[in-house]
């Protein structure tokens, strides 16, 4: 059985002494690999605690690089689809899907932050007020 990580996990190994990438949805630790990478450094370092799915299936690497890359593979990515009180589910699934943006599936995205509904109306209120001050100073 393969070991889990979360992507906030693997999202911490992202420089040159320490480098994590998600491939397939396995994780790969590329740390000693990086200097004898065919592509460069820089190549695996853009994708540093990231998916490179895409990436490596763009570029054409044959059957012996993928071999390789499977020397290198430490575990698999989870998921945390929902945390409700009381319940923790963690679910393994797969990072390539048919839409093409491999990414949006486990970067952790800031909540929106909604605005006062409020806010229009106190805005309106200033203007008013500050043009009726405005011409009582100049009238």
């Amino acid at each position: 059985m393969s070991k889990v990580y979360s992507a906030l996990e693997i999202s911490r190994h992202n420089c040159e002494k320490d480098i994590w990438i998600v491939i397939d949805g396995g994780v790969y630790d590329l740390t000693k690999f990086l200097k004898e990478h065919p592509g460069g450094e820089e190549v695996l370092l853009n994708l540093a605690g990231q998916d490179g799915t895409k990436c490596f299936a763009e570029i054409g690497h044959s059957g012996e690089a993928t071999a390789l890359r499977e020397t290198f593979k430490i575990g698999v990515i989870s998921y945390l689809p929902s945390i409700t009180p009381g319940t923790i589910e963690t679910t393994t699934l797969p990072i390539s899907d048919d839409d093409g943006d491999d990414d949006k599936d486990w970067k952790y995205e800031e909540p929106t932050k909604e605005s006062s509904p409020y806010l229009p109306i106190f805005i309106s209120i200033s203007i008013l007020m500050y043009a009726i001050i405005l011409y009582y100073l100049i009238y």
